[in-house]
């Protein structure tokens, strides 16, 4: 095997690596922070209501204010809790993706007649990509949680 090979092949997936350790860790953070910027807003919302005297007319409307940030908050996590993540999806994402990556850097570093497999990479890329964020986010489930929550007439 020839050091040009490896090269190639370094040089073809380490995006795709990158692209997809990104994502995995971009999702997770994302829904942390939510979750963590929805307590967090609970906590000071009980200690104002703490600091409140019982016979505050604010005191009322802070627990009414407490109730749609629970409210929110069990939303926040049923949905999490409903999202699923198409496995095969993903993966077919990361082939093709990583495919078009691969087969793009390879018809770039050989040159000639060889960039017309371009033709190829392009497609697969642009299919591929996008398709393996998608599934990343709950792919369809997204949209069969919000109809699942509202209640049948």
């Amino acid at each position: 095997m020839h050091l040009d090979s490896v090269t190639q092949a370094v040089t073809a997936f380490s995006p795709l690596a990158i692209a997809v350790l990104t994502g995995i860790l971009a999702a997770q953070t994302n829904r942390r922070a939510r979750s963590d910027r929805i307590m967090a807003r609970l906590g000071a919302e009980l200690a104002a209501m703490g600091a409140l005297d019982d016979s505050s007319a604010a005191k009322p409307e802070l627990a009414a204010q407490v109730e749609a940030t629970v409210k929110k908050y069990k939303e926040t996590c049923s949905r999490e809790d409903s999202l699923q993540r198409d496995k095969l999806g993903v993966s077919l994402g990361v082939i093709m993706g990583g495919g078009g990556i691969a087969l793009g850097t390879w018809s770039a570093l050989q040159g000639g007649s060889a960039f017309w497999w371009w033709t190829l990479a392009v497609p697969s890329i642009l299919i591929g990509v996008p398709g393996f964020f998608h599934e990343l986010a709950g792919g369809n489930s997204r949209g069969n949680e919000s109809s699942n929550a509202a209640p049948s007439t």
